[in-house]
């Protein structure tokens, strides 16, 4: 077992919640707005497939040493992994959680690096820009991780944690997925594929088989795929469907090599209120889904309009958790997205929403916002367990 940092994203309680239904909470040892350590037996070479599931990490970090002694422990990594190189090695030193940028002296231990390496024999170039900490887009285009080091120095509660950084978030695949895909649809809302995926892992690890309800555009359905579940997915309408189609035969084809042959799609057309289990002879592990969030707007609503939104979702959410109880088992989780709106600083969430989940025979477990600086209505993502008590529908 090693210790592991986990960069955060920008939405960091969302980011955290995906890590621990992954690891389980018992084996976070340490967090906070910028990372999360988790113990793990996690192998170094599964770093960067772990990190391609991961929507809410930014990178992974292996913990090497935890003794502040920073000069000492850069040396030791630099000799250790350099020492039968050759050719001009790039590097970097990425900071974490430092407030005061008076604490470390990054110039200094860039230089001292250099330095370091040269005394090896070897040239290196950093790709630190004007001596601050490197940004991890820079670290993947630049392609850090398999041409040379991207050395993290971690400010913990009571350690200064040194690591390496094993995977990053391929920017690439990521804009491939969302924006060269053939079926778009900016009425429907644009679901990221991060987002999506940090949705599917809320459910837990234990899901082989996910359903999404609204599947739209087919960004869950897409993202369950590379993460090799099989998926289902219904919506109202046919033309969402043959969306749907024509992205998952898109993603199949453009990246055969990361979906296992073993895994299947299945989409129908079906009003989720209207659910039957004659519909899914397959057992269903998780339900995935952004139900609808309401119109498209470009200016935020009256307080007038904005209610009626909500009492127009409130019928809407009630009647499809109550057929999605009656077509799933005990065990079967539900993460969901609801609207949000951001009135300046705060925002106003949907209304009642427990009382609903209630009613439909679910609880609340956990809770998260996700929302853009430019948007007006925001995401908040809802993880849904059965209740033990007896369903009452209404």
């Amino acid at each position: 077992m090693n210790l592991f940092a986990f960069k955060l994203g920008r939405k960091t309680e969302l980011c955290l919640g995906e890590l621990e239904s992954i690891f389980g909470i018992k084996n976070l040892i340490e967090n906070n707005a910028e990372f999360a350590i988790f113990k793990l037996n996690l192998e170094d070479t599964e770093a960067q497939n772990l990190q391609n599931r991961l929507g809410g990490t930014i990178k992974i970090i292996k913990i090497f040493d935890s003794s502040g002694r920073l000069e000492e422990s850069i040396s030791s990594i630099l000799k250790k992994t350099f020492k039968d190189r050759s050719g001009k090695i790039p590097f970097a030193i990425s900071l974490l959680n430092f407030t005061n940028p008076k604490e470390i002296n990054i110039k200094h231990l860039l230089n001292f690096s250099k330095k370091f390496l040269k005394s090896l024999g070897l040239n290196s170039r950093f790709v630190n820009k004007d001596f601050s900490s490197a940004e991890s887009a820079t670290i993947f285009k630049a392609r850090i991780i398999e041409k040379g080091i991207d050395i993290n120095i971690i400010k913990g509660n009571s350690n200064i944690y040194m690591g390496e950084t094993l995977a990053v978030q391929d920017l690439d695949s990521y804009s491939k997925r969302d924006f060269d895909k053939p079926r778009r649809d900016m009425a429907t809302g644009m679901l990221p594929p991060k987002l999506a995926q940090i949705m599917i892992n809320l459910a837990g690890t234990d899901t082989k088989t996910i359903y999404d309800p609204f599947c739209g555009t087919g960004t869950i359905l897409t993202e369950g795929l590379l993460m090799d579940k099989n998926v289902i997915g219904t919506d109202i309408e046919q033309k969402m469907i043959d969306f749907s189609r024509e992205n998952l035969h898109w993603i199949k084809r453009e990246m055969k090599d990361k979906i296992k042959e073993t895994s299947r799609f299945r989409l129908f057309v079906k009003d989720s209120r209207f659910l039957n289990k004659t519909d899914f002879p397959e057992k269903i592990d998780a339900v995935i889904t952004e139900s609808y969030l309401g119109k498209p707007i470009s200016s935020l609503p009256s307080k007038e309009e904005r209610e009626k939104t909500f009492r127009e979702l409130a019928n809407l959410n009630l009647n499809w958790l109550i057929s999605v109880n009656k077509i799933t088992e005990k065990n079967c989780p539900i993460v969901t997205c609801i609207p949000a709106f951001k009135t300046g600083q705060t925002f106003e969430f949907f209304p009642h929403f427990e009382e609903i989940a209630k009613q439909a025979g679910y609880k609340i477990s956990h809770s998260f916002i996700y929302d853009r600086p430019d948007q007006i209505v925001a995401r908040e993502i809802k993880v849904l367990e059965k209740s033990q008590s007896k369903t009452q529908y209404h």
